[in-house]
């Protein structure tokens, strides 16, 4: 594994573009994303400015867990907690959680690979997602619009101007209360659209204990597999 202070490659990507963008492609490749006719010196002093983002950002990318395989014994993180594969031949319906700790699959359906476990990851997060939005528009009177999993990798939930949800798959692989958390924010965002004083303490209001589910994402969700659709 590489170390985050190891030497990186930078590349850069020059655009029609009016910003200038910085990302990881990989632990060792840092890509800028720049407008045309961007200077050497410009693009030396977006990364004089940036020197803490970048070491942070990095960081982040060597903490990140491989991509898990579908096969026996193999440990997939489901709601915040390690589940170890089971292979079952007489599985019919593909998956099964039932047993504590364990995920079983059928093996013919894990030789699909992760778009099976997205699949449950899916299934998962629609399934507390709607549960949770119902349990605080019922409690709060709120309007909800349309409740949407998506494939978001950057951000875990967000909110439109038409009061539609929107919600990343991958929130599955977290604790039920980040899950509720995540939940709480963006119905919150349904009364206060930013994040001023009166939406933290709204945001209290309805979930008093959200301060854990949010702590559980700053500590460890830069570190959960991308597991690309």
């Amino acid at each position: 594994m590489a170390s985050s202070k190891q030497p990186f490659e930078i590349r850069v990507i020059f655009s029609k573009r009016k910003t200038i963008e910085l990302r990881f492609a990989d632990t060792n490749t840092l890509i800028i994303k720049a407008p045309k006719h961007t200077s050497k010196e410009r693009i030396a002093e977006v990364l004089q400015l940036k020197k803490a983002w970048i070491e942070k950002a990095r960081r982040h990318v060597v903490e990140r867990l491989p991509n898990p395989q579908l096969k026996e014994g193999e440990n997939i993180l489901f709601l915040g907690k390690w589940h170890q594969i089971k292979l079952d031949k007489t599985l019919n319906k593909g998956f099964d959680l039932s047993q504590p700790g364990f995920i079983r699959l059928n093996p013919t359906l894990a030789q699909k690979g992760n778009h099976v476990l997205i699949s449950v990851y899916r299934q998962t997060s629609r399934q507390l997602v709607e549960e949770y939005c119902h349990h605080y528009a019922r409690k709060w009177q709120l309007d909800i619009g349309t409740i949407r999993i998506t494939s978001a990798k950057t951000r875990w939930g967000s909110c439109s101007q038409k009061n539609n949800l929107n919600f990343s798959w991958r929130l599955a692989m977290t604790p039920k209360i980040t899950i509720e958390y995540v939940v709480a924010h963006e119905c919150a965002h349904l009364v206060h659209r930013n994040h001023s004083k009166a939406f933290w303490q709204f945001l209290k209001q309805m979930m008093p204990h959200y301060e854990e589910g949010r702590q559980w994402l700053r500590k460890n969700g830069h570190k959960l597999p991308l597991l690309d659709d």
